[in-house]
C-alpha cells in the first residue's frame, strides 16, 4: 500500500551518530538500555541490547502479542460508520482509533488476523481474539460478496470506500464508483482464511465459503506465461474481464494453498482443485522461480491501493511463497528444490527491500520499483521485517543454520520497536498522519511473532506454559498450573511446548505417549532449558492431548 506518511526525517549523518553510540555496549552481560533509539525513525524506545551487544526487544515478545491483541479487540464503533472502525477503514487515528485513509483492504486483513489468530489461541488460550475476527469475517460473508450469478460466484471483494458499510468500490485503477472489482489471490487469500476458521470453529459456513472461492478460482484458473499469470489480477467479478490490462500479478501462491489444502481434505470438487493447484504452481516453478525466465523474482502486484504497475515489485509474495514451501508436505512434493528455493527468496528479499542494518538487524521495506527508492520507510516496515524473520527462523530450525538464526533473531527484536506501550503498532515508523494500519499493524505483524516462537523457543517466556506452535490447526487449548491440554484438528500433527513443569504423563486420546529421541513415530521429546521444558509432541489418529505433572 501506498503511505503518506508525511515523516520528517532526520540528517541521515545521525544514523552514524548513534551507531556509534553502541560501542560500549557489551561492557556489561546483563541487558541494558542505551539512550538512543535503534535508528532515528523509531523514536518511541530506547535500544535494548545483551551483554555482547546484540540487539533486543524493547520487551517480551508475548507482551507486544498480548497489548496488540488488546487493542484490537477493544477497538470502537466509528461514530461515522456506525460499524467497529476496522470494518470500515484500513487506517485508523491512533487517539481517537476512528477510521481515515480513502481505501479499505478488508479481504486481505481478514485473511491475515485469521491467520494471526490461530497461533495466538494456541499459545494463550484467548477466546476473545476469536470472537474479534469471528466478527470480521461474518460482516464480510454479509456485506462483501459477490452474487450468486456473477461470472465470479460467491467469492470476497477486496476493496471497500473507507466509511462504506458495504464493499465492492474502490478498487485502485477503477473509478471509486465502479461496483464489483474482485483481486483472485484476495479470493484465495481469504478462502484459505475462511477454511482454517473451519477448523478451529467447525462452522460449517466458513467450509461453504472457502469451497466457493476454490470453485471459482479453479474454474477461472489459465496457462500462464512471460507477462501472464496463472489469474489476472484484477478481473470484473460480473463479467469476469480483465481490469485495467491487470493480466499479470497477485500472490499465486494464496489459491495454490486454498486449493492444495481442499484437495488434501477432501472437500468440494478435489480432483479439479488439484488440477488447478498443479497448473498454478508449475507456472510459478518455471516462471518467478526460474533464472532463465524474464519473470524470474518478478513479484508483482498484491496492494489495492496501487494502480497496476507491473515492475512494482514487493515482499510479500516470495516470502510467503518461501513460507508454503517450508511448511507444507504438498510443497516439498511439488518441487523437489523446495529448500534451495526457500532460500533464495528470502535472500532476494533481504537483498533488494533491506533497509539496513540497524545494529545487525536487517529491517525489510514494503516495495520498490528497479531504479527507485523503495516504499515506505527508511526505517523499513515493522510487519514485513518480522514476517521476514519469522520466515528466516524456520529456514533456519529447517537446515542448522546458526547465521540466519541469528539474523532473524536480530530483525525479529528490531520489529518490536514499532509497537508502543498501549498497544498502537505505527506501520513505518514516525508519526506520520497514515502510519498505523490494520493490516501492516495487526494481521501482517502479530503473526508473525506468534509463528516465530515454534522455531525460536527460547524467545518465549520461561517458568510459563505456552503451546508455541502446531502443524495442525488448534481447535481448544486448556491451561491449568501443572497440566496442559489441547485438541487439534488434524488427527496427525506435531507441536512444540513451552512447559513451566516436568511432565510425568504425555497421553493422545487417553493412550499414553513414550518419549523419544526423534519424531520419526508418535511420542515426543523434552529438553530441559533455563525456566522450564521444551517439549514436542507427534501424535497420530489422535486429536486430544494431555501434559500433566
Amino acid at each position: 500500500m501506498t503511505r503518506r506518511l508525511g515523516l520528517s526525517l532526520l540528517a541521515a549523518f545521525l544514523v552514524v551518530v548513534i551507531v556509534g553510540s553502541i560501542a560500549s555496549a557489551s561492557a556489561s552481560r546483563r541487558p541494558m538500555k542505551v539512550a538512543v533509539p535503534v535508528n532515528p525513525w523509531l523514536p518511541a524506545h530506547k535500544a535494548v541490547f545483551d551483554g555482547d551487544g546484540r540487539l533486543l526487544p524493547w520487551t517480551g515478545y508475548d507482551r507486544v502479542l498480548a497489548r496488540g491483541w488488546r487493542f484490537l479487540e477493544r477497538v470502537p464503533v466509528d461514530a461515522r460508520a456506525g460499524v467497529k472502525t476496522y470494518l470500515a477503514y484500513a487506517v485508523f487515528d491512533p487517539k481517537t482509533r476512528l477510521g481515515r485513509y480513502w481505501q479499505h483492504n478488508p479481504a486481505s486483513l481478514y485473511a491475515t488476523l485469521v491467520d494471526s489468530v490461530l497461533p495466538w489461541y494456541a499459545y494463550s488460550g484467548d477466546r476473545r481474539a476469536v470472537a474479534t475476527v469471528r466478527e470480521m469475517l461474518d460482516y464480510q460473508l454479509a456485506h462483501g460478496t459477490t452474487a450468486r450469478d456473477w461470472e465470479w460466484s460467491r467469492v470476497p471483494f477486496a476493496t471497500s470506500c473507507a466509511g462504506s458499510r458495504e464493499y465492492g468500490r474502490c478498487l485502485a485503477g477503477s473509478e471509486r464508483r465502479f461496483y464489483g472489482g474482485i483481486e483472485p489471490d484476495k479470493v484465495g487469500l481469504l478462502g484459505l482464511g475462511y477454511l482454517h476458521f473451519y477448523e478451529l470453529t467447525g462452522d460449517r459456513r466458513y467450509l461453504r465459503a472457502a469451497v466457493a472461492c476454490a470453485r471459482a478460482l479453479a474454474s477461472h484458473v489459465r496457462t500462464g506465461n512471460d507477462g501472464r499469470t496463472p489469474w489476472p489480477f484484477r478481473v470484473d467479478g460480473r463479467s469476469g474481464r480483465t481490469l485495467g490490462a491487470a493480466e499479470y500479478g497477485g500472490m499465486i501462491v494464496a489459491p495454490v494453498e486454498l486449493l492444495d489444502e481442499l484437495a488434501r481434505l477432501g472437500n468440494g470438487d478435489a480432483r479439479a482443485f488439484g488440477r488447478a493447484r498443479d497448473l498454478a504452481w508449475r507456472w510459478v516453478l518455471e516462471h518467478q522461480l526460474n533464472p532463465k525466465s524474464r519473470d524470474f523474482n518478478r513479484w508483482s502486484g498484491y496492494y489495492e491501493d496501487i494502480a497496476f504497475a507491473p515492475d512494482d515489485l514487493n515482499q510479500a509474495q516470495p516470502t510467503m511463497t518461501a513460507y508454503w514451501l517450508l511448511t507444507s508436505p504438498s510443497a516439498q512434493r511439488l518441487d523437489s528444490r523446495s529448500l534451495a528455493h526457500a532460500r533464495s527468496l528470502l535472500d532476494w528479499v533481504r537483498t533488494y527491500l533491506g533497509r539496513g542494518p540497524f545494529h545487525g538487524a536487517w529491517a525489510i521495506d514494503e516495495q520498490r520499483t528497479p531504479g527507485r527508492s523503495g516504499c515506505c520507510s527508511p526505517a523499513g516496515l515493522g510487519s514485513d521485517t518480522a514476517r521476514w524473520a519469522a520466515v528466516s527462523a524456520l529456514l533456519a530450525q529447517r537446515t542448522s543454520d546458526r547465521r540466519l538464526r541469528g539474523q532473524a533473531l536480530r530483525s525479529l527484536a528490531y520489529a518490536t520497536y514499532f509497537a508502543d506501550e498501549r498497544g498502537r503498532v505505527s506501520c513505518c515508523g514516525g508519526t506520520g498522519r497514515n502510519a498505523y494500519w490494520f493490516s501492516d499493524g495487526y494481521g501482517d505483524y502479530l503473526g508473525s511473532f506468534s509463528k516465530a516462537f515454534a522455531s525460536l523457543p527460547l524467545v518465549s517466556p520461561p517458568r510459563e506454559t505456552h503451546l508455541l506452535g502446531s502443524t495442525s490447526v488448534v481447535q481448544r487449548v486448556e491451561y491449568g498450573a501443572r497440566r496442559l491440554a489441547y485438541r487439534t484438528f488434524a488427527p496427525s500433527s506435531v507441536e512444540s511446548i513451552r512447559l513451566a513443569f516436568l511432565p510425568r504423563r504425555v497421553s493422545a486420546d487417553g493412550r499414553r505417549l513414550s518419549r523419544v529421541r526423534t519424531l520419526a513415530a508418535p511420542g515426543y521429546t523434552l529438553a530441559r532449558v533455563a525456566g522450564g521444558f521444551i517439549v514436542r509432541v507427534h501424535h497420530d489418529r489422535a486429536r486430544r492431548i494431555v501434559l500433566a505433572a
